[in-house]
């Protein structure tokens, strides 16, 4: 019997350990997602993890985001909807990495990183795919140069309760 209850114990601190690293090896990926969107967003590994990181994101209770209707609309393009998709999941991972990253900034805070993340993945895109160009997000760039984007996140306040 004795033995019996060290072998559950046993099971139990493995099954523990496991789901343990399992989430840090997830969040993790949603970090790399972010960066692999940043530099070469349009390439296959990129999908691969970013799927992966988007999914995990939607799926788990350890990062909570929201997707603020108002930083949303400042890069939605229905005329361009490669541009948009692209934008869209970067601004989802690149809240959820900073997030992971930085748990107890505000939203406005994290909503901003997701925009971040949104327009450098755009940027790089537009480079490899001239046609990924988007009106809306390149009247974005020029605000993000002069460091207003800040201020245009702080104006749609997802944070409020």
């Amino acid at each position: 019997m004795k033995l019996l209850s060290i072998l559950f114990f046993c099971f139990v601190v493995s099954v523990m350990s496991a789901t343990t690293t399992l989430a840090q090896t997830e969040k993790e990926n949603v970090i790399a997602a972010a960066r692999a969107l940043e530099t070469a967003p349009l390439s296959s590994e990129t999908s691969k993890i970013a799927d992966r990181a988007l999914k995990w994101t939607i799926q788990t209770e350890e990062v909570s985001l929201i997707a603020c209707g108002n930083t949303f609309a400042l890069f939605s393009d229905k005329k361009n909807k490669d541009a948009s998709s692209l934008m869209t999941m970067a601004y989802m991972i690149g809240m959820a990495a900073y997030r992971i990253q930085n748990p107890t900034k505000d939203e406005n805070a994290v909503q901003l990183a997701g925009l971040e993340t949104a327009l450098t993945a755009y940027e790089a895109a537009v480079k490899e795919k001239p046609k990924t160009k988007s009106e809306r997000a390149d009247m974005l760039l020029p605000q993000r140069s002069k460091g207003e984007l800040a201020a245009a996140v702080n104006a749609g306040d997802c944070g409020k309760k």
